[in-house]
């Protein structure tokens, strides 16, 4: 059968848009002999669909080869139906190579851990090569500004900061250095949704826009990097830049513009913006960090009591190594020194149980004590009896006050304000607490502020809820 290179180039199209993949190689293994290397090389539509068709049954090093074959570089003479195929061909062969799953992608997690610089990373190494024909295929698609283009860009960048971060030792240094490979103002604030299960029930849930993201990890590894006037800066724009924010994303670059300013020298500006964070976040890495800044203003009781709250809170204890030692400071620095031991031993013998490594820090507050060492098979003993420390300084609630019982008291903390509504805790009768919550329909709900005097009623706790009050209404 003779066919013109036009014919040629449309049966492949055409096998290709019927996902008949392994027919188009077929077809053209059985034809090619009709025309000349460079009829084909000259070929747009042919080469992108034999990119296609390669990509498509896994033949992602015979693609590289077909281009090498017929001598076809990818630059910036290529043209965009030709780019566009190579770069889904770049997609697929990363997520092949790091074993990622189809929706890899996809970003609907945030960076919840401390906010720590890493001092131990090695950042000198070598990049695959694949990472070096994406970033090349990057410069060269920004030339072009349209859907199809823009598409194979925010896979790309998406799935590769994904699996960076998804590495048991990130280098930040890399994630960096890939941000700056796009300028973020060519990165889309377009939200996608998916449906996602929680707790067996399928829920629509927005995702974070390409842009939102670059901040995200731009920011977060300018911290961890120990950049902090950079880290400042990219955090204090992504505030400027956003109205609506995902994964709290806003809390998390709040947090990263205190924790700079700390670092930066300015601690009480850091304080106060820390105690906002908490107010609407109440996570234990950032009581811990709360806590260390009183510590280092000489203010160890509230640093005490914040970083009990803290090993208290909700997080699994591994990860609470670095609060530990800060514990076992606090306490040396009390006077307890078999407690400050005690919490020394934990957070080394967690290190060795995970072959973590040692800080010389730590090392050396243990070695300060003549105490025996505590063996790595105490551990959970030793766990257990700390635990029953800590939960000794949990707030033990009196006698809830009678149902009907009209009560008046302050706003104390405000947890969540929101378009459901508001919810936190009053303060009554001194030192009492109570959960409350308003919904946003509610015309109380605008009025919300910290020191707000209310009156109120409480709703006894059962066996499954705490108590909370109930018809709360502003005072006049």
């Amino acid at each position: 059968m003779s066919l013109s290179i036009i014919e040629f180039s449309q049966a492949i199209l055409k096998l290709n848009k019927e996902k008949k993949h392994a027919e188009a190689l077929k077809f053209f293994k059985e034809n090619k002999g009709q025309f000349s290397e460079e009829q084909i090389a000259d070929n747009v539509y042919l080469i992108a669909g034999m990119i296609t068709a390669l990509r498509h049954t896994n033949n992602f090093d015979n693609a590289f080869k077909f281009l090498n074959h017929y001598k076809l570089s990818i630059d910036y003479k290529t043209k965009e139906i030709v780019l566009n195929a190579y770069g889904w061909l770049l997609f697929s062969k990363f997520k092949a190579e790091n074993l990622l799953n189809d929706n890899h992608h996809i970003e609907t997690e945030i960076f919840e851990d401390e906010e720590t610089v890493e001092d131990n990373g090695n950042y000198h190494f070598n990049k695959s090569e694949i990472i070096q024909l994406i970033e090349n295929f990057i410069l060269l698609s920004l030339c072009f500004d349209n859907e199809f283009a823009y598409s194979v860009l925010s896979n790309l960048f998406n799935s590769v900061l994904k699996a960076e971060k998804k590495k048991p030792n990130v280098n930040w240094q890399f994630v960096s250095d890939f941000c700056d490979k796009i300028a973020p103002e060519l990165l889309k604030t377009d939200c996608r949704t998916i449906e996602v299960v929680r707790k067996g029930e399928s829920k629509t849930m927005e995702l974070a826009s390409d842009k939102e993201n670059w901040f995200a990890y731009k920011s977060k590894a300018l911290m961890k990097l120990g950049k902090f006037q950079e880290c400042y800066d990219v955090s204090k724009l992504a505030l400027e830049t956003f109205e609506k924010f995902h994964y709290s994303n806003d809390i998390w670059f709040a947090r990263r513009i205190a924790l700079s300013k700390k670092n930066l020298g300015n601690s009480e500006d850091a304080i106060k913006e820390l105690q906002q964070i908490l107010r609407k976040k109440k996570e234990w890495f950032i009581q811990k960090e709360l806590a260390e800044l009183y510590k280092e203003q000489g203010k160890n009781d509230k640093a005490f009591d914040l970083a009990i709250d803290a090993v208290n809170n909700f997080g699994d204890l591994e990860f609470k190594i670095d609060l530990l030692y800060l514990l076992g400071e606090l306490l040396k620095a009390k006077g307890d020194n078999d407690m400050a031991f005690k919490h020394y031993a934990l957070s080394l013998i967690i290190r060795q149980s995970e072959e973590w490594s040692v800080p010389e820090k730590l090392i050396d507050a243990i070695n300060q004590f003549q105490n025996e060492k505590i063996p790595l098979d105490k551990l959970q003993a030793l766990k257990s009896e700390l635990k029953k420390y800590w939960n000794s300084f949990k707030f033990q609630p009196e006698k809830s006050a009678a149902p009907n019982q009209k009560l008046s008291g302050k706003i104390d903390k405000i947890l969540h304000n929101d378009e459901k509504g508001t919810d936190g805790f009053i303060k009554y009768n001194g030192n009492k607490s109570v959960y409350f919550r308003v919904n946003a329909d509610d015309t109380l709900n605008s009025k919300i502020s910290i020191g707000l005097e209310v009156e109120f009623k409480i709703i006894p706790a059962t066996t499954d809820k705490k108590e909370k009050a109930n018809q709360v209404s502003e005072i006049k």
